[in-house]
This record gives structure tokens, sequence and C-alpha cells, in this order.
């Protein structure tokens, strides 16, 4: 792991460790941790004082290790070093030495790590999530002979990852002999790379092979960054006909619908669509106000009915910025010595995520998110190019720049190309009309207006 991304995950961690434990100690004992690298799925902390890492090895560990699950998916542990050593410890290379590697076949008793708090239990099911939460039951609970694959799909932060980990923990609890492989798309890819360089003369190696088809179950995440990677989609495809054939159970996770994966071959979208595909929606107000209680219950912090609304009002994107946005204010409560009891303190508290008469929306937002969404750039959708991905982001921005900003058709048409007002009507129309017809084009229209805050 880069240490880029070393720095966001331990930043996570802070953010997340901050509302349990107190002020004083969290300044005494964290003020001065540095994370370093990733070693053997352990993140490697430093700290300057022996009796730093002694707190740190004992009194916080739990806490710390739980911080670190819930902000990565296959970081699980940690170590702190001294900072005047130069180089790991040999404690390191002794404790790597002592746990030896999990064979091929024990998925089932924890070389996949699932978040133990993403269960169905917890998993707050509304509205837009209903048809995910059935599908993804029906798979735990019978994997293999209904719904292969399941397909997931739906924006940043609504529930793809949860559900995928509550499968994985209901699989694991209630059927330990299974083997469960869960990975992100990136390391399937990073896996396969590996396999073909250190395998070069015969392909794929069979401890690849092995990881991948010698499960009873196999859950791929964020599936669309195979995009443009022939070599990964050639891999994916035959591991998927291998598993479908024997009756091994498929879960994928997209941001988008398998129609809309640019780059991705067409035998691979039609395999993906085989089963059954179902969204996750954005929240509504009701579905968010119960999230709050919920998570707010869960961490025992007690925060008034009227802030309650307030907060579901105000943030109304995905469930992951409205958890971020609970811990903030249980943040500056537990700082300022203050309760959660007036709408007051949530302004405070989030003056930096609620706008308050904040910078307008314009066109050029819009035109961004539609580009974003359908995998193109956003000049290509002024521009004259005419690729089936872009004429439909293209006439997807038209239609919401009518439809968030209200502005007339021939200022739309002067920010799209030049394009004359009569083209512009024609787009805004066909889109109308297919958002009706067709519940794929209505569930682009909210995804994206859920990016640009208008859900």
């Amino acid at each position: 792991m880069e240490n880029k991304n070393v720095n966001l995950l331990w930043e996570s961690v802070m953010v997340d460790l901050m509302p349990m434990i107190s002020t004083v100690s969290f300044q005494v004992w964290f003020s001065s941790v540095k994370p370093l690298k990733v070693y053997n799925n352990k993140l490697v902390l430093s700290v300057k004082l022996h009796s730093n890492k002694k707190q740190l090895d004992n009194t916080y560990r739990d806490m710390i290790v739980k911080c670190i699950r819930k902000n990565s998916d296959y970081i699980d542990d940690f170590i702190v070093v001294l900072e005047d050593e130069e180089q790991l410890p040999e404690e390191l290379t002794a404790a790597a030495a002592a746990e030896p590697a999990p064979a091929a076949d024990t998925e089932s008793s924890g070389s996949t790590h699932f978040k133990a708090s993403f269960t169905f239990d917890n998993f707050v099911v509304g509205d837009s999530n209903q048809l995910v939460y059935a599908a993804a039951k029906t798979v735990a609970e019978d994997p293999g002979k209904r719904y292969n694959p399941l397909f997931i799909y739906g924006g940043v932060g609504l529930g793809k990852t949860h559900i995928m980990h509550a499968i994985g923990n209901y699989l694991l609890s209630a059927r330990p002999g299974l083997k469960v492989r869960y990975a992100a798309a990136e390391t399937f890819t990073n896996d396969y790379i590996e396999s073909i360089r250190t395998n070069k003369d015969s392909g794929l190696n069979k401890q690849f092979r092995d990881k991948y088809r010698n499960v009873d179950v196999l859950m791929l995440d964020d599936i669309q960054f195979i995009a443009g990677k022939g070599g990964t989609q050639d891999a994916l495809f035959h591991t998927f006909n291998y598993l479908v054939e024997n009756e091994k159970q498929i879960v994928f996770s997209s941001d988008r619908h398998p129609s809309l994966l640019n780059n991705v071959e067409d035998r691979l979208i039609s395999r993906f669509a085989s089963g059954i595909t179902v969204d996750i929606s954005p929240p509504g107000l009701e579905m968010r106000i119960a999230i709050i209680q919920r998570k707010a219950f869960g961490r025992r912090f007690h925060i008034s009915r009227d802030c309650v609304y307030y907060l579901a009002e105000k943030i109304d994107t995905n469930v992951r910025e409205l958890e971020g946005a609970l811990n903030k204010v249980a943040f500056f409560c537990e700082m300022n010595k203050v309760a959660a009891d007036s709408v007051d303190v949530i302004r405070e508290a989030l003056r930096d995520e609620i706008e308050e008469g904040g910078r307008a929306l314009n066109y050029e937002d819009i035109i961004a998110a539609c580009a974003a969404y359908f995998g193109v750039k956003s000049d290509d959708i002024t521009g004259s190019r005419r690729s089936k991905q872009i004429v439909s982001a293209r006439q997807m921005a038209i239609y919401l720049i009518y439809d968030i900003l209200g502005l007339p058709l021939a200022e739309i048409g002067t920010y799209i190309g030049g394009r004359d007002h009569t083209t512009i009507g024609y787009a805004r129309d066909k889109i109308d009309k297919m958002r009706r017809d067709d519940p794929i084009v209505e569930r682009q229209i909210q995804d994206i207006r859920a990016k640009l805050g208008k859900a």
C-alpha cells in the first residue's frame, strides 16, 4: 500500500477512534503516532516512547483493531515500532514465520475477513434497498441455487459492500464448512498480473486458479474496475464459467448497471446479467432517519428527535456520508461537552458539510457528473463525437440541466457545444420518455442526482 493510502487509512481510523477515547487520552497517546506501511496484512505504526507503544499494544488494541477492520477489507491488525528503529524489528519477521500462510481451502476459517458489524441484522431496510436485501438473503440461505450470479449496483456509500459482507458473515456462521472468497476487483486484477508474471510459459498458475475457483462462493466488489483490462476480463470469464458450471455462487457489485459498463467485453456483460440484477438507491427521508437512530443507538450517543430530523434532511446523499456526519457531531459534542439536543449544535458541528445558501450548482457540475457516471470526458459531452456511451451521457446532461436548473433550451444548447434548441429539446424529451418506460434510465437519473446532492 502506498504511503498516501496508508495515511488516509490511519486518518479514517483516527476519526473512528476519537469518540471512543477521552480527549486528554487521545492527545497523549495518539497525537504522535505515525503510520509507516502495511506488512503481512498488518498496519505498522511508529511511536517515540516505549510507554506509548505499551498503551497502544495493550490498553487500546481492541479499539484500534476494530477501527482498522472497519476501514479496510484486508488489513486486520497492527504492529507498533519505535521511531528510532531504522528497520522493521526482528519480531515482525519472527511473527510472520510463526504464522503459517493459510492453505487454499481455509477461506471459511477466516482468510477472508468480513467486517463483523456488517450483518443482515443491522442493515437498515427501506424502499430503496428492500429488493437487494431480499435477493442477498436468498443467496446467503441457498448459495448456487437461485440468483446466480447476483449483481448488485448503486452509487457510492449506499451499502453495496455492507450487503456483500452480510452475505459472507451469514455463510461463515450458518455454514462454516463453505469456502467463501471475497475480494475487490482490483485485487483480482493484481493477482492475475502476478500469476502471469510468475508463470510466463503456461498462463495462469495453479495458485491463482485455486484461489478463485476452489471456492463455494466468490464475491467480487467494484467490478467496474476491470474495464479496459483484457487479460483480467479473460481470466474472469473462464473463472465465471467454471464456477457456474459447478453450481458455485457468484456475487458482483458495481457502481452502475451491467449494460453501462464501458470497455467491458459483451460476453462478460451478458453473464453479469444472466442471474438477477438489483440496485440500491439513495435512501429516502424516513430511511435516513432510521439509519441515524440505529447508528446513534449502536454507539450509545443520545441525539434529540429534532436533531435527527434536521440531520436526515441536510445529509441526503448516501449512508456513508450520513454516518460520517453523525460521527462528527458526536465528536463535537464530546469535545465541547454539549448535548446533541439543539439544531444549532448540529449546524455548528457540521458547518463545513452543511451549506446554508452556499455555492449554487451550475451546468458544469452537471456535465462533469454525467461524464463521470458514463465513463467519458466532459469535453466529449460538449464535443462532436457520437459513440453510444457519449450520446447517452450528452442526452442525460441536457435533461438534467433542464430539470435541475430550469434553463431555456437555447441557453443549454450554447453550453453543449453550440447545438440548436431543437436538438436540445429532442434530447430532453427522449430521456423524459425513457425514464418513464425504462427503470434503468430512471435509476441513472436518481444516481446522478444523488451525486449532485439533488436526490
